[in-house]
């Protein structure tokens, strides 16, 4: 609307604080009223979308099973059992448990088990209105594109995959179906994770996300089972070794006893404290030698068979190799996430496999690094148990010649006890492994199994809401680009503020009464000779003489006595608009009508001789008129008719139509017309063209006492209004005011100073009698 009047905000530029942003509520209420069937549609554009929204598009019903991770056996089971560098519990590591639900291994497990590949529901992709025509659109395209391809093509057999292979395929898709639309997540402050599943079943929903559950259950026992395994063979093997030594040591103890005759003998009876302590020394020396012996072999064992999984436990006290695993591990999920969703040859997948080769390979020199500090220790144990051989020999040729048959007696034995110790631990080891694979366990358990859940997309109140603040913004957006676009003068403000004339009052639309020609004209055979029966169009004031269109015409009249009440000659007033069809025409008619009517002497012209729409308005043709007067081929006292009904004199035009007509309106001829008229007439009328299109009424100008302007209601632009009133100042400076003309008091209440009509509206009815 016109921006100047229809702001809902206002400032009080005599505040000192004029900046600050009022709120109109008057305007605001008038801005959602007259635009009320603008926000009214929008907002049942937006419900209706989304009900079809809601229509269309497939329903989605989440499932979620809740699982209890705990502390899980995993492969650290064999260091557990083995012993080789003490076992510890291991730390749960929660996101790397999420990454095993979420990873292709439990997905193609949950798919094999449930032939979720052979599902159409649950191959079915969710759909909207939308997605289904795109889908019937791709379709089709890829129909017309087989075709094509059938045409053109050259015989060549198509490869056909084998039946195994297609269903292999059909696995990997399902699975990566399974893994878009599940979702994990821990429950804060707990070891509960919570796995949820969308489909478009409710029981299909629940069945995989229970399968879910089971399938990551079943791969922990799998896992724990497999780490139990290797940690018995390890355990077999090493049992045999010590059994087979222990067995060698002890016949070499015994076949020395037997050779030096000391069967029978009490050995220790006959070692002093110094060579009893040297040899408990010698004794946990060898001892640790062995200890560090085992070590260096399983960090060789480690090192060969690339097992990523025991570089951790065997190096757990290292930061730096801990450190190195979990980025491995973090590699690792990132690796699966871009190989899952950009395919095994895309460059970054490529990238991520090169880090997580170099990061292994860093873990592998750390171990080899921790190998040799294992081999510098052990040459340090060695030499150790060199150095307490010595202090021993040196103490047996102190106790005698006899006491080194006695201390390397006693040596064969502490070896063969060693060795027969060792292979008591680790038999009892190898004894509970076995009992364990025996018993599978995992502490990993569901809490909560997945009911049918209800739906989760799409969610009726948030869409019916979001389509309603849609609808809501989009009216906004309608009515703020209606209200900018709209600059056509609609209110009493619009006519003193922007265009600086006086408003007279508003024109009611005159309802049922449109015929220009009316047909009593026609069939009036008792009239004489120049007289003329009104139009029904130009007789309404008088018709309804105490009608809200009379009285806005009586302002009229009541502005021109104000202005001219010094004067006693007859007024010369020109009607005028700024463009065609404003109803300037009906106006002058019905004003010279009833001032007729109230017994002036008024004379009406058609001043318009390009288009005399007064004229027309008759339904007759004449033979002379105001050209004809203009030329000096007639007088117009013999060219004016008189209305039978009111006496009002009126000048037409005749069929003659004259080509300089801007310069016949600006003639003395006029000027000797317009002279001789005022003599006789209280009021001369004039109906002259409109100020845009020709320049015809600014001639006449200074021969006029003043002007009264038409302005169609709601037609009018301001801006082009006020660009024609600027052209000539003369036009504000003779204007006695403006009348709205096809005015709606229902619509115009909205605007500007009738903001308030509705309110008295039925005040005024009292003194109106509109017919």
């Amino acid at each position: 609307m016109n921006r100047q009047t229809t702001d809902v905000f206002a400032t009080q530029s005599g505040d000192p604080n004029a900046n600050v942003v009022h709120l109109d509520v008057r305007r605001a209420i008038s801005f959602f009223t007259r635009n009320k069937w603008f926000f009214a549609l929008a907002m049942a554009s937006g419900i209706m979308l989304s009900l079809a929204y809601l229509a269309t598009t497939t329903r989605i019903y989440t499932s979620a099973v809740e699982i209890s991770l705990g502390t899980t056996p995993d492969t650290q089971t064999f260091l557990d059992f083995s012993g080789v560098s003490g076992a510890r519990q291991p730390i749960l590591h929660l996101e790397t448990e999420i990454q095993v639900l979420r990873s292709e291994r439990i997905a193609e497990r949950v798919v094999r088990s449930l032939d979720l590949h052979e599902s159409e529901a649950f191959i079915q992709r969710p759909q909207t209105g939308i997605s289904r025509a795109f889908g019937y659109v791709f379709g089709l395209r890829e129909k017309i594109t087989s075709m094509i391809r059938g045409i053109f093509a050259d015989g060549t057999p198509d490869f056909t995959p084998s039946e195994a292979d297609r269903q292999n395929l059909d696995i990997e898709r399902a699975a990566r179906i399974l893994r878009s639309n599940m979702s994990v997540s821990s429950i804060r402050d707990s070891s509960v994770v919570q796995v949820q599943y969308r489909s478009v079943s409710p029981r299909l929903s629940a069945q995989v996300a229970n399968g879910i559950a089971a399938a990551y259950i079943e791969d922990q026992l799998q896992s724990t089972d497999e780490a139990s395994q290797r940690a018995i063979d390890w355990l077999r093997e090493r049992t045999d070794q010590l059994r087979d030594q222990s067995e060698r040591l002890s016949a070499i103890a015994e076949d020395f006893r037997v050779a030096n005759d000391l069967l029978g003998v009490d050995i220790d009876r006959l070692a002093d404290a110094e060579f009893e302590t040297l040899t408990r020394n010698l004794v946990d020396a060898r001892a640790r030698l062995v200890d560090l012996e085992a070590l260096s072999r399983r960090l060789d064992q480690i090192v060969a068979s690339n097992d990523t999984s025991a570089v951790v436990r065997e190096t757990a006290t290292q930061g730096i190799t801990a450190g190195l695993r979990s980025r491995y591990l973090e590699v690792a999920r990132s690796y699966n996430n871009l190989a899952s969703t950009l395919g095994e040859d895309h460059a970054q997948t490529e990238r991520r496999r090169r880090e997580l080769d170099d990061i292994e390979a860093m873990m592998f020199e750390e171990i080899r690094r921790s190998a040799e500090l294992i081999r510098s220790d052990l040459n340090a144990a060695r030499e150790r148990v060199a150095s307490l051989k010595d202090a021993q020999s040196e103490a047996s040729l102190r106790v005698g010649a006899d006491q080194s048959v006695l201390t390397q007696l006693r040596e064969l034995e502490r070896n063969a006890e060693t060795v027969r110790s060792l292979y008591t631990s680790y038999l009892q080891r190898y004894q509970e492994a076995l009992q364990r694979q025996q018993i599978p366990t995992s502490s990993a358990r569901v809490l909560n199994r997945a009911q049918p859940g209800g739906q989760s997309f799409p969610r009726p109140n948030s869409v019916l809401a979001m389509g309603g603040l849609g609808g809501f913004f989009l009216a906004i957006l309608l009515m703020g680009f209606r209200e900018f676009r709209d600059n056509k003068v609609r209110s009493e403000d619009h006519v003193r503020d922007d265009l600086g004339l006086e408003f007279l009052g508003g024109l009611t639309i005159i309802k049922g009464r449109l015929r220009s020609v009316p047909v009593r004209q026609a069939a009036a055979s008792e009239l004489r000779d120049r007289e003329l029966l009104m139009p029904e169009t130009l007789s309404f004031a008088t018709d309804n003489p105490i009608s809200s269109y009379a009285e806005a015409l009586r302002t009229g009249k009541m502005s021109i006595s104000l202005r001219r009440r010094q004067t006693a000659r007859g007024a010369k007033i020109g009607v005028a608009s700024c463009f065609p069809s404003e109803g300037k025409t009906t106006t002058i008619g019905n004003f010279a009508n009833l001032l007729a009517q109230q017994g002036k002497r008024v004379m009406l012209i058609d001043g318009d001789m390009r288009n005399p729409g007064l004229t027309r308005a008759f339904g007759r043709e004449f033979d002379a008129g105001l050209v004809d007067v203009l030329l000096g081929d007639a007088d117009w006292r013999g060219v004016y008719h008189t209305v039978k009904s009111t006496g009002l004199h009126v000048l037409p035009n005749s069929k003659a139509r004259a080509i300089h007509t801007a310069e016949l309106m600006g003639s003395d001829n006029m000027a000797a017309l317009l002279a001789d008229l005022d003599q006789v007439y209280d009021f001369v009328l004039i109906d002259l063209p409109p100020l845009g299109p020709v320049v015809d009424a600014r001639a006449v100008l200074d021969k006029l006492d003043g002007l009264l302007f038409v302005i169609k209601w709601g037609s009018t632009p301001v801006d082009q209004a006020q660009r024609i009133l600027r052209t000539d100042p003369r036009l504000n400076d003779m204007c006695f005011g403006a009348f709205l003309n096809m005015f709606d008091p229902k619509k115009a209440h909205a605007y500007g100073a009738y903001s308030g009509y509705s309110q008295y509206r039925s005040y005024y009815k009292s003194y109106y009698r509109d017919g």
